[in-house]
């Protein structure tokens, strides 16, 4: 794991640099839930600080009432110094009227401040996990680096690796890793498979017994929503060592067509004839509400409708309105016919001619355009997500990421100078939302960056 404030983005894959510490106390928004569904999700226990602290004079663990999240106590204790404490809590809820807390002010009034102040006052070191979000009094929060880490922090609710980084960095020690083993994801055997579809066909959307978070998913009203048929398992937290079974794909063949939805916890795998888009809606859902979710509590139906709400808007809408310009491909089809009737260069004569090169020029013009501005794009996205990495301060960059992201998203799907330039204003509305004291350093490197990708670009044109 290493320093980061992108924890939002830990999530989105491999679009980005693996992050793994954050703002200490984000705010960050919860997902909104399946369309036309309710959860009537009990409220969790709230979090008794002062109980919890007189806990921690004497244990250097304190489990609160309600806590979810697994620690590997042994491993920890070994681990952990004489001044260092670890209190793990419950998930606080969703903040608002009727939550544990009205607002994040009241949040933090009742439960940040006052651990802050306790482990100023005491010398001690605090890692405090609020659901299965660990943060420390050093100021750091760590999460997941990558999907494989994510999948075991969420399938089994073990934060284990993320408080070892954080006693790591509370000791200056270094936090690229941890040595803890990532959690085993394993094949679904015939049996296990056949046993599962027959389930699935009889109740499309099951909750397995010892299922804390069950979901109850309006099908109907997805599939006339999204268009997507759906049918979804939901399994236990995993206990500690065991593997993730990887039934998605499997019973995605049991169920051409449909999409598959299987979640382990607070893990979900999705399979469906449209795989990639499924695929980069999840890793959307869990990056862009990582923080929120992870201390809040995100019921399961929720975060399937993020996913399902996503995966048909990559399907079936376009970033940009305007017509895009046609490629050099359409205009040679365009001008092949004429070029290749005899009959046309004859009536047509040397003006056909001028007015094939003019095009052909016009579009090669065009595409010189467009790999300047894909670099100059290229340039901003590299450096806007070089300064969330490098961010240290309390400022929550939620905003900023999640417009990273997005113009991560839209750059690889742009064709059209036109296009690009929309990316541009989005990467500008995620740098505006910085420090401005990063300013000059970002101008600089920014410029470095659009140098460098100029450069490629030239070359890319002359061959």
């Amino acid at each position: 794991m290493r320093h980061s404030v992108l924890a939002v983005v830990a999530a989105l894959v491999w679009l980005l640099a693996p992050p793994a510490f954050a703002q200490d106390d984000t705010e960050v928004s919860s997902p909104p839930a399946v369309p036309g569904s309710e959860t009537g999700t009990e409220l969790p226990p709230k979090l008794d600080v002062p109980s919890a602290l007189a806990a921690l004079e004497d244990e250097q663990i304190y489990r609160a009432p309600g806590a979810v999240a697994y620690l590997d106590e042994e491993l920890i204790r070994a681990e952990l110094g004489p001044d260092m404490r670890i209190l793990i809590g419950p998930f606080t809820g969703p903040v608002g009227e009727t939550g544990n807390y009205v607002d994040d002010s009241e949040r933090r009034a009742q439960t940040y401040i006052p651990l802050r102040e306790w482990s100023e006052d005491t010398g001690r070191v605090l890692i405090r996990v609020e659901g299965l979000l660990a943060s420390s009094s050093k100021g750091v929060t760590a999460t997941p680096s990558d999907l494989d880490e994510l999948r075991g922090h969420t399938a089994a609710h073990d934060v284990t690796d993320a408080v070892l980084t954080l006693i790591r960095h509370a000791k200056d020690l270094p936090t690229d890793s941890t040595d803890y083993p990532v959690r085993q994801v394993v094949a679904p055997t015939e049996r296990q498979v056949s046993e599962l579809a027959e389930i699935l066909r009889r109740t499309p959307v099951y909750n397995a017994p010892g299922r804390e978070d069950p979901i109850a998913l309006p099908r109907d009203l997805i599939e006339e929503r999204t268009g997507f048929t759906v049918r979804a398992a939901a399994l236990p937290v995993l206990a500690p060592g065991e593997p993730v079974v990887d039934y998605a794909p499997a019973l995605a063949e049991e169920f051409p067509g449909e999409v598959v939805l299987v979640a382990h916890g607070g893990w979900l795998d999705v399979a469906g004839p449209e795989n990639v888009a499924l695929t980069s809606a999840r890793n959307y859902a869990f990056g862009r509400f990582q923080q929120g979710s992870f201390r809040q509590g995100s019921p399961m139906q929720d975060r399937i409708g993020t996913i399902l709400v996503r995966a048909d808007e990559l399907l079936t809408e376009h970033p940009f309105g305007r017509p895009q310009p046609k490629t050099l491909q359409e205009l040679i089809s365009e001008v092949a016919p004429w070029v290749l009737g005899g009959s046309a260069l004859v009536v047509a004569g040397i003006p056909l001619a001028r007015m094939t090169a003019r095009r052909v020029e016009k579009a090669r013009a065009e595409r010189a355009e467009f790999a300047e501005r894909r670099a100059e794009t290229f340039a901003e996205l590299a450096a806007l997500g070089e300064d969330l990495l490098a961010e240290d301060d309390q400022r929550d960059t939620s905003g900023a990421a999640e417009r990273h992201a997005t113009a991560t998203t839209l750059f690889e799907q742009a064709t059209t100078t036109a296009a690009m330039e929309q990316v541009r204003v989005v990467i500008g509305e995620g740098s505006r939302q910085l420090r401005p004291g990063r300013k000059k350093r970002r101008k600089k490197r920014r410029k470095q960056l659009r140098e460098r990708a100029n450069a490629e670009a030239a070359t890319e044109n002359e061959s």
